[in-house]
């Protein structure tokens, strides 16, 4: 990734195992790029791990370029290293690496009656989308599950923001899980907008077969459990570099890229971050990854390397 210079300038508790942190250039003259909601930031940590983190400062940015970028991260009791060091390891002027913010969970703008939901820590997009709505006077409506209310990130923020706009879920409350088969039972709105873990979104994926495409968008924390077979082996060509290798079927594309000796970047390698996102010269795409929209797919001009493959006898990457 092209690294952006920046330092931590403040670190605090949000709820329950979740801490805030503000991210501002290293060099005070320096300007952060501007974002939308649902965009997200690439920052190598000190344990030289690449994370991705949704920006949730929306407001800052929509008249200009912030001064900060804002992230919440969550502890992870299965984390693979990430946040356990933002939590333990990064402290306020911590010096870190970022990426300029990317999107892939974007917010249509043909869509008039939203319906925002958010699993636990996966409310950091959604806190943004809903600073966004309400400033373009979009109706929306928002419903928030964690397992406790103390978990609860930005809760007060989305409570002045939403007012009865606002549904909240403590599992612990309640007794079970939410009922999302219940709420979707209708389709009564034409965006439906999801983060959150893996469970609810495939009660959310089951529940919506048949809405039109495009109706139901989601941001992943992991990848979605995989059927696809390993494949067949292809030739990769990186354009480029003026390289060729055989990709075998046990192999991906990212690591055969490494093979030869190219720096490419790359964070959750399960194709759901979008970091390592390639450009397509040639070859016809077995699209595996859960961020590229059914139009970016079907183009066949992009793919996540880390997990996506050729099905042809021959793929070249503008690498």
């Amino acid at each position: 990734m092209t690294e952006i210079a920046a330092k931590v300038v403040s670190k605090e508790a949000l709820a329950r195992g979740v801490v805030r942190m503000r991210i501002a250039p290293y060099q005070p003259t320096d300007i952060l790029p501007a974002f939308e909601a649902g965009a997200h930031i690439d920052i190598r940590l000190p344990n030289g791990l690449t994370r991705s983190y949704s920006l949730t400062n929306v407001a800052e940015a929509t008249s200009g370029n912030p001064a900060a970028y804002e992230i919440a991260v969550g502890r992870d009791a299965n984390s693979r290293g990430g946040s356990q060091t933002v939590h333990d390891a990064v402290h306020v002027g911590s010096r870190l690496a970022i990426s300029a913010p990317r999107n892939h969970f974007k917010l249509n703008p043909q869509h008039q009656r939203v319906l925002l939901i958010a699993g636990g820590i996966g409310v950091t997009p959604i806190y943004a989308m809903a600073q966004d709505l309400h400033a373009r006077g979009v109706p929306f409506e928002l419903v928030y599950c964690a397992r406790s209310a103390a978990r609860m990130a930005y809760l007060e923020e989305l409570r002045a923001l939403c007012g009865d706009k606002l549904v909240t879920h403590a599992d612990d409350e309640v007794g079970a899980v939410f009922d999302v088969t219940s709420l979707l039972s209708e389709q009564r709105w034409d965006g439906v907008y999801v983060c959150g873990p893996a469970p609810l979104l495939d009660q959310v994926t089951a529940t919506t077969v048949g809405w039109a495409d495009g109706t139901v968008v989601m941001e992943r924390f992991s990848a979605p459990e995989s059927v696809a077979a390993p494949g067949e082996a292809f030739t990769l060509a990186l354009a480029q570099s003026g390289l060729e290798t055989t990709v075998s079927p046990d192999e991906s594309v990212l690591d055969a890229i490494e093979r030869l000796g190219v720096a490419h970047p790359f964070s959750c390698r399960e194709g759901i971050c979008g970091t390592c996102e390639s450009r397509v010269l040639s070859g016809e795409i077995d699209h595996r990854c859960a961020v590229l929209s059914q139009a970016e797919k079907d183009s066949q001009t992009v793919m996540m390397p880390c997990v996506s493959r050729c099905m042809g006898e021959k793929l070249t990457l503008d690498l």
